[in-house]
């Protein structure tokens, strides 16, 4: 059976109200995601998320009549609140074999891997993290988790404390604690990502080498390594207090930047960190510094 798939972009706000018109529309699923693949940041605070924009992703039957759909919606929360729509028709198929076949084992380095629960993980002797795709976090994929990734495989974090600060899924945290850290803090201010990292902590058996909680109810210690996957705002924000956080001749790794914001948050560090030469991937970048001898 074909499906309708109808797109929309709207305020947070709306997305609620919309979702449940959609399903009493006769919708099989709805999907909301945040309109774009990072959050946007409240410029009077570098920490606060704003998922203004959602996107939602509607399936419903063939014969639905789309025109009197939108009008409805439209009536109901304001033309002004949809900012854009689409509509595709999808052609039958497995849709659960189609999402799991684009979903594969990475492996880094030759040193850890991240595999979904339904493949066989390349090579058994290789410290494995169990990691299912989701709606709302990350699994590896993305450019500025890869950057990380890829540092602390090529590392060696043995006996080493690290920080995950704004750990999202706690991809960065499990892959440390495979790696050999001796202690991993990962902290954020999304209950909703600290509950998925809890899951994915508890499922691959790492509860006793990473504590999670949100940054507002720990103290942190001072950390031989300090990984930050956030954005440009917050990074620059987070200057002062990625250095005290982080010990003489410690580490420090900073993605979720572009090429273009790169010599601009470097200015930020150099007064604590003696940073390298920023590392790229896609339009995407990765600094690393060295905590500079008080």
């Amino acid at each position: 059976m074909s499906w309708l798939q109808l797109e929309l972009e709207t305020h947070q706000a709306q997305a609620e109200e919309l979702s449940d018109l959609l399903e009493q529309f006769g919708a099989v699923s709805v999907t909301l995601t945040a309109s774009s693949d990072e959050p946007v940041f409240d410029a009077e605070s570098e920490t606060k998320k704003l998922w203004d924009k959602t996107r939602l992703i509607a399936l419903l039957h063939p014969d639905s009549d789309l025109d009197i759909i939108l009008v409805c919606l439209r009536d109901r929360i304001g033309g002004e609140n949809i900012f854009s729509h689409k509509i595709e028709l999808l052609k039958d198929k497995d849709w659960v074999s189609e999402f799991k076949s684009s979903h594969n084992p990475l492996v880094f380095s030759d040193r850890v891997c991240i595999c979904p629960s339904w493949c066989e993980p390349p090579d058994n002797n290789l410290p494995t993290l169990i990691l299912d795709p989701g709606l709302a976090f990350g699994t590896g994929s993305h450019p500025t988790t890869l950057l990380c990734i890829e540092w602390l495989a090529e590392n060696d974090l043995s006996d080493k404390i690290v920080i995950d600060y704004g750990c999202g899924s706690g991809i960065l945290a499990m892959v440390a604690a495979l790696l050999g850290a001796k202690q991993v803090y990962g902290v954020d201010i999304d209950n909703q990502a600290l509950q998925a990292a809890r899951e994915n902590i508890e499922r691959n058996n790492l509860f006793e080498k990473i504590i999670i909680d949100h940054v507002d109810n720990i103290s942190l210690p001072v950390a031989d390594i300090l990984v930050a996957n956030i954005l440009m705002n917050p990074l620059k924000g987070l200057t002062g207090k990625f250095a005290e956080l982080t010990k003489s001749d410690g580490d420090i790794i900073l993605s979720g930047l572009l090429h273009v914001q790169a010599e601009e948050c470097v200015a930020e560090y150099v007064p604590y960190f003696k940073m390298g030469e920023p590392v790229f991937n896609q339009e995407w970048t990765r600094l690393h510094g060295i905590r500079k001898k008080e």
